[in-house]
Order: C-alpha cells, then structure tokens, then sequence
C-alpha cells in the first residue's frame, strides 16, 4: 500500500478500521521479522539520541504517555523525584508539570543531559554501573527506574544501593517476558523482540512471576502493581499473559514494616 492511499485512509472516516487493522498486521509481522534497524555491536547511546532528535526528541509517544500516567499516579506534589536513565526528559516533565514535584535526573549520554538542561531539567550525567551513591548527595522520595533495570548486569546491586536513598521507595518498569506475543514468538522458534537497535540491549529478562519472586528475594514488598501496556481490558485481568509492561512501586520490607 502506497504513502498516499495511507494517508487519504488516516484521514477518512475509516482511520479508526485502518489503524486496527495496521496494528493488528505489525503485531503480526513481529512474531516473525526482526526490527529493520538491527545490528550487531555495542550500544552508543549517543548515536541513538542522534536519531531520536531527527523527530520525536522530547515527545511522548502512546505507550510512553500511558507509563509516565502510571509514574505520575503513584507521586504526591512536593515529592523529590529522581529519574534514572532520564533520557530525553518527557516523562521527568510530563510528571512535573502534573504533580509539581522537586524533578532530578541521571543519564549516561551527554547529549540526552544536554538536551534536558535546554528544557530547563535539573540533569547531570552518570553511568550507572558505577557505584550509585556517588551521585546521590541527598535522600529523595521516590527513585524512578523506568525501562533501565533489563539494561543491566547487576541490577540487584543498584537497587540494594538506592535502597537507603529513597525514602517512599522505588518505582520500576520492565517489559513483560511472558508476555503473549514474546510466547508466540518462542513458539515460532524466534527469541521475544525486545529490542530495537540490537539484541544486546536487554540483559536481563522477567515474567509477572518472575519479578515478583525476584522482589522477595530482594526484600522488597511491592506495594503497587500496574499493567500500563498490553491487550486491553485483558492485560488487568490476566497481566501474566496480556500486560506487555508493568510499573512497579517497590519498598524495602524492613521501611514497609
């Protein structure tokens, strides 16, 4: 189907058909196809930023407005938050602006941290597998880990080191292994599609058992959980099997006593 039949269709009354049926075909595609952007190497987080700003930069697409609303419930006005991994900044701003809370933010590429201090972001560089408490001068409310924890080899060891630094507690998200999609995938011999750039993105993998499990272990209690992206209606009745993403609100069980 040609760009022009696209759009004449995006604009006619049959939009809301054509978007079901657009995204219907893509979910297809992806149980069998790998992203057109793949390749095999290290992560340049830079360069990334460098395609992002080619459309897009500082905006909130769909799925990543429904994950900031998940985020922005769980804050009160005046919490000191920090975002880990803060990216391009839309989502620290979109719960700004919203909740009016105290909005701090980390990030590894320069470039995303410059583009936040032009939007007037309280951001300063850090890689977070170096030691956490050297950039963690005071206690904060909550400590957002939105979509970082997957990135990671030792993601216990970060979270056992914000532990003291987050007085209310941490709010996690993570995709959904169990995910139905990533189970047909499996079925049809392919790996879940995680990734976008090359499968070296994700280290780390969970299911809704998975991580809450993991959580025990790790001694924390979670306090919240939200299915924000998924098969709808579906993904909060049975989230193991339809939420494609959760945000977790996490509290260390010896502060939730």
């Amino acid at each position: 189907m040609n760009r022009q039949v696209k759009d004449a269709l995006r604009g006619s009354f049959l939009r809301p058909v054509y978007l079901w049926l657009a995204n219907r075909y893509r979910a297809l595609r992806r149980l069998v196809q790998y992203p057109a952007t793949a390749r095999v190497g290290v992560v340049d987080y830079d360069s990334y930023w460098d395609g992002k700003a080619q459309g897009g930069l500082g905006v909130l697409s769909e799925w990543r407005r429904r994950r900031a609303q998940a985020f922005t419930e769980l804050v009160s006005p005046g919490d000191r938050v920090l975002d880990l991994g803060v990216g391009d900044g839309a989502l620290l701003r979109y719960m700004l602006e919203r909740k009016a809370i105290e909005a701090y933010g980390l990030d590894i590429s320069p470039k995303a941290v410059a583009f936040c201090r032009e939007q007037g972001l309280n951001v300063e560089l850090a890689d977070l597998n170096r030691p956490i408490a050297q950039y963690l001068r005071q206690p904060f409310d909550y400590i957002i880990l939105s979509e970082i924890i997957e990135h990671l080899p030792d993601p216990e060891r970060l979270l056992n080191d914000l532990r003291p630094h987050a007085r209310k507690g941490l709010i996690v998200s993570i995709p959904n292994t169990g995910f139905y999609h990533h189970r047909l995938r499996l079925l049809l011999g392919r790996f879940p599609l995680q990734w976008v750039v090359t499968p070296g993105e994700h280290l780390r993998f969970w299911t809704r058992a998975d991580f809450h499990w993991w959580a025990r272990q790790m001694r924390f209690r979670i306090l919240r959980e939200i299915p924000y992206e998924g098969t709808p209606g579906l993904r909060r009745i049975w989230p193991g099997l339809f939420a494609a993403a959760f945000v977790f609100w996490l509290q260390d069980e010896a502060q939730a006593e």
